[in-house]
């Protein structure tokens, strides 16, 4: 079971309790700290924005919970056995930076770690990455037994488990090689691996992602409200984290071959001219999209010969 923190606690025992409402005794007794406490922890979850009636007949009752993307909310809804604990807060720099964080000091597989937002989020080439409020933005530990040679299908793993995630939510998504979730040809998701590894070993793995749950939509941007107008930010984090456990392991205990054909089928450029380009922007290989390899390298179909490509930026040639 995922450790929660005391105040993570306390909402999920408001949250459990609903309209009945549960007294400031009962919550003390269940998780073993004093009334003083309890009370301490309602005052901190009002000023994050939860709605909290009181009176000496019922106790405590959740009138509403924040829409948000923060530990107290993700947390308790976490239900694959990989998650440990949830930690993060209202507003971070970035979540990959506080999980590395975490790794660096001896933190275990299956550490999350939630924001709101971010004030300096970064994606692919280190770009910067918009992380207003209305997003799920979400890391996690990983310690995967393998040597990093072998590590080169994890981005492609990790957005297949966003897209199971999506799945499991009512949203059918597409994917771009190596790691964008679209929605309707529009990015809805992206992913951002870092890691630190022996020669023969990964010492940690961070792996995040944001996605744009209830931000403004537009021509470049898809926004998962724009499909479930009624989705919670919370539900949207929780689901994404639980499908990347389920396909992170998947992919230790069975390699990448079954994971690649479901990644295959959602490619949205799979059968399409592309070109694909480094950072800089210079020209790296262009042809047709056959799907991917072995290690999760694009395969190209360039004048009847096939080309792997490791790295880049795919665009669709006109």
């Amino acid at each position: 079971m995922i450790e929660l923190s005391t105040r993570a606690s306390v909402a999920a025992s408001l949250h459990d309790a609903g309209s009945a409402g549960v007294s400031g005794e009962a919550i003390a007794g269940r998780l073993g700290i004093s009334r003083a406490s309890v009370n301490a922890h309602v005052a901190a979850l009002r000023a994050l924005g939860y709605e909290i009636a009181s009176s000496s007949r019922v106790g405590y009752r959740l009138v509403s919970a924040p829409d948000s993307c923060i530990p107290e909310e993700v947390g308790p809804r976490l239900r694959d056995p990989l998650w440990v604990s949830c930690t993060g807060g209202e507003e971070l720099t970035s979540t990959n930076d506080e999980a590395k964080r975490r790794a660096r000091a001896g933190a275990p597989e299956g550490t999350v770690v939630v924001a709101a937002r971010q004030t300096a989020g970064r994606g692919r080439f280190d770009r910067s990455w918009e992380s207003p409020a209305g997003g799920a933005y979400v890391s996690c530990v990983l310690r995967p037994p393998l040597p990093p040679a072998s590590l080169g299908p994890l981005p492609l793993v990790a957005a297949v488990g966003v897209a199971h995630g999506c799945a499991a939510l009512g949203l059918d998504v597409r994917l771009k090689w190596p790691n964008d979730v679209e929605l309707e040809g529009r990015k809805l998701a992206g992913i951002l691996l870092e890691m630190t590894a022996e020669a023969d070993r990964a010492e940690w793995v961070v792996l995040g992602c944001g996605v744009n749950v209830a931000g403004v939509p537009h021509e470049r941007a898809a926004s998962i409200r724009e499909r479930l107008p009624s989705v919670q930010v919370a539900d949207v984090a929780a689901a994404v984290l639980d499908g990347i456990a389920a396909m992170y392991q998947r992919f230790l205990a069975e390699g990448f071959d079954p994971l690649r054909e479901r990644y295959v089928a959602r490619l949205r450029t799979r059968g399409a001219s592309v070109a694909v380009r480094d950072a800089a922007g210079t020209l790296v290989a262009e042809g047709t999209v056959l799907g991917v390899g072995e290690t999760g390298e694009l395969l190209l179909d360039s004048g009847g010969r096939t080309v792997r490509v490791a790295a880049g930026e795919v665009t669709l040639r006109a």
